[in-house]
């Protein structure tokens, strides 16, 4: 009995959160303002990054938008391949493109994004990765958002390029489930987490807050400075629901560098210390959970002779569960994968949750009790 209470109130709970997500998802509005005055610092900290480094700066030379009025800053993290001698060939012929190294014992994305602000002439800063790729209105739309004298800090939509193998597909969708959850919780006033990749904000704020620190000297350069201005400015943090504003970059190829990739983004979360987001991450760590204990369970009631009723009782919990776990993650993906367009995605939502539950479970003990690698360094948490 006490069971069957606990997986209804949690049930209820999940319901509860992820209806109010898919609300807040369709009610997020773009900016209709045309900013003219802001100066847009676009940084980017690298560490070889040979093989896509020359993309992004394309793109950022391309942009749809004042030449005059934005500049692009490219911190290299010593990196130990051809990523250098590319920036500086590249800097020569572009002006607007300046390029920093890091001094000796300095590493770590966040420690190279503290570099670049302290270099930069914006009163805006714009984030993304070596690794994407943006549009040519990519600054415009973002710069528009920052009319709003109360935005502060701007979280953006990140995509994966799209690919037909369905390893590909489920970490796809999986990321676009983080996206949408992330957007909706801004838009709640309860921001959880944001992406690195496509994040923006005034220099101003950052200043204010430069005091942030975590335990993380890989990344976290984004959850938790949004944390920190969520704390002063909670109805100061915006997410930009615009196509025009999507970044994408490329999924992970293969399990070896998927698990290393959210081993590394595991283990930042012991550092957290905003309520939502820990509420939010137990929440769905619970119900997954319960799917593998429930799982666990139904297979040892099938082995074990005279135990019908226990078999049956278990596999109807973990039927209802994963029934209701899907019909609320339907509900709230589908708006989301809509405005990726990425509807073929939905196929795979049901396979998924089960997948989902099993790596979830590992990953997090996994996690906590191994080393992750980064960019050629070792880390641990």
């Amino acid at each position: 009995m006490i069971l069957y209470i606990f997986l209804i109130l949690l049930l209820s709970w999940y319901f509860k959160v992820f209806f109010l997500y898919r609300y807040s998802w369709k009610s997020i509005l773009p900016s209709e303002n045309a900013n003219n005055t802001d100066f847009i610092s676009v940084i980017v900290a690298c560490r070889n990054e040979e093989n896509n480094i020359l993309n992004i700066i394309e793109d950022v030379k391309n942009q749809n938008f004042d030449k005059q009025r934005f500049e692009m800053i490219v911190v290299n993290d010593h990196s130990e391949d051809s990523t250098l001698k590319i920036l500086e060939k590249s800097a020569k012929s572009w002006e607007n493109l300046k390029i920093i190294c890091m001094n000796e014992g300095e590493q770590g994305k966040k420690n190279a994004i503290k570099k670049g602000i302290s270099c930069a002439n914006g009163s805006v800063i714009l984030c993304t990765d070596a690794d994407c790729r943006a549009g040519e209105n990519w600054i415009k739309t973002i710069a528009n958002y920052f009319t709003d004298k109360s935005v502060k800090l701007l979280s953006a939509p990140v995509e994966f390029h799209y690919k037909k193998d369905i390893f590909q597909k489920i970490q796809a969708l999986e990321f676009l489930s983080l996206i949408g959850s992330g957007a909706a919780a801004i838009n709640r006033g309860k921001g959880i987490f944001c992406n690195g990749a496509n994040l923006a904000y005034r220099k101003s704020i950052f200043l204010e807050m430069n005091s942030y620190d975590s335990n993380s000297a890989v990344s976290g350069d984004d959850v938790f400075l949004m944390h920190h201005v969520k704390v002063k400015y909670p109805s100061g943090i915006r997410f930009v629901k615009d196509r025009e504003a999507i970044v994408k970059t490329d999924a992970q190829p293969n399990l070896k560098s998927f698990i290393n990739q959210r081993k590394r983004w595991t283990s930042k979360s012991g550092s957290y210390t905003d309520w939502d987001t820990i509420s939010v991450s137990i929440l769905v760590l619970l119900i997954n959970v319960s799917i593998v204990v429930l799982s666990v369970l139904s297979t040892l009631s099938a082995i074990t002779p005279h135990e019908s009723v226990i078999l049956f009782s278990t596999k109807f919990l973990l039927l209802f569960v994963l029934f209701f776990k899907y019909i609320s993650d339907y509900n709230f993906l589908i708006p989301v994968l809509k405005f990726f367009r990425r509807r073929d995605l939905a196929i795979w939502i049901l396979p998924f949750e089960i997948i989902y539950s099993f790596y979830i479970f590992f990953i997090v003990i996994y996690s906590f009790s191994t080393k992750f690698e980064w960019k050629g360094r070792n880390f641990r948490k």
